[in-house]
């Protein structure tokens, strides 16, 4: 008991701490234009390694565009070209931790096109690495399925009420009430590296704006509270990892990102046939797919992809046509002991080597 206790008061300490100490010097970079919109975007202005691959991401990420590589703004690859209406038009963020062992920003967008769709994402990153963070990362693996478990039920108990209210509702909407039907049956299949990952005083804030299988699609409703879990500190002691305990409580020390070989969203930097330098990002990451984009880093615009994991922890990535184009490319990718990424680049006539980090 007076473990727990002892190690509540760090972490109080810790993030009362966060709230006044700032690591990194974050610059806003703020643009408006007349015919599309309203941006407002961070970017740590050192040149460290782990600011580099944290401005790399986000950028990369959300603007679709490697650091330095803009012709006239870094917002110039997601605003509306001139006359459309569609694409990125407001565009701001929130530093949530700023501190020598966390720095985690929230991005706010909302894209135009024939509706107005809004997102929102937390990124949490290793201050000393620049290395993402997710809730995987923070628990032992057992104690990863003992947190799922509770939170899939916690979800189930929710869904099945708010279910029972649409289904008496005197306006229901069947659509609506297949939509959740669909998302219940998938709950047990929750992988909650897919939510949002937000650091606070009384624990871990988890949540998501969609179900599983609804990435990016269908909000929940306002006024539900569906999708979001808050793990109070008592309650994750015991799952926590040597990475968690250090990167939440101990202070003074540089904690060690644990190695796995799993594949992990971030980024990951390399050459194709030992000559073109890329850059490739992984954004989304689900159970047996995953999505992100390449850059060669001479130009620096982004090449949507989209990837599947096979059994043998092999990867195949297909550049996503989103354009219409007939363009055919492929990464063949086998992740490393050390998370490394190596394999083959194709185009269907040229196969090149290539070696990612």
């Amino acid at each position: 008991m007076a473990i727990i206790k002892s190690f509540t008061v760090l972490l109080l300490l810790t993030f009362s701490i966060q709230v006044k100490a700032q690591y990194f010097k974050v610059s806003a970079i703020k643009e408006t234009f007349e015919e599309s919109g309203e941006y407002d975007f961070p970017v740590l202005t050192g040149k460290t390694p782990a600011q580099n691959l944290i401005n790399t991401y986000l950028q990369g990420k959300e603007l679709e565009i490697l650091p330095g590589k803009q012709k006239i703004s870094i917002f110039e690859r997601v605003r509306p070209k001139k006359g459309s209406n569609q694409g990125v038009t407001i565009l701001t963020y929130q530093v949530l931790v700023n501190t020598p062992k966390l720095f985690s920003v929230e991005i706010n967008s909302v894209y135009s096109s024939a509706s107005l769709n809004e997102h929102s994402a937390i990124n949490n990153f290793d201050a000393q690495t620049g290395r993402l963070i997710q809730f995987s990362d923070l628990v032992t693996k057992e104690g990863y399925e003992t947190i799922r478990q509770f939170i899939i039920k916690s979800r189930k108990t929710r869904l099945s009420n708010y279910l029972k209210t649409l289904k008496n509702s005197a306006n229901k909407d069947e659509s609506v009430i297949k939509t959740y039907s669909s998302c219940l049956l998938e709950q047990d299949r929750d992988n909650l590296n897919l939510d949002d990952l937000k650091f606070q005083k009384n624990g871990l804030l988890l949540t998501r704006s969609t179900c599983p299988g609804l990435y990016r699609s269908q909000p929940v409703e306002v006024g539900t509270d569906i999708y979001s879990n808050l793990l109070s500190n008592k309650f994750l002691e015991p799952y926590l990892n040597e990475y968690g305990k250090c990167l939440l409580a101990t202070a003074g020390l540089k904690c060690t990102v644990p190695q796995n070989q799993d594949l992990r969203k971030g980024v990951f930097k390399g050459k194709i046939n030992q000559l073109y330098p890329i850059t490739l990002l992984i954004t989304y990451l689900g159970e047996d797919n995953f999505r992100g984009s390449y850059f060669y880093d001479k130009f620096g615009t982004a090449t949507d992809l989209g990837g599947t994991i096979n059994q043998d922890s092999s990867l195949l990535l297909k550049v996503s046509n989103n354009d219409g184009s007939k363009k055919q490319e492929f990464f063949k990718l086998k992740i490393q002991k050390d998370g490394s990424l190596t394999g083959s680049w194709t185009d269907g006539k040229n196969t090149y080597p290539v070696e990612l980090k």
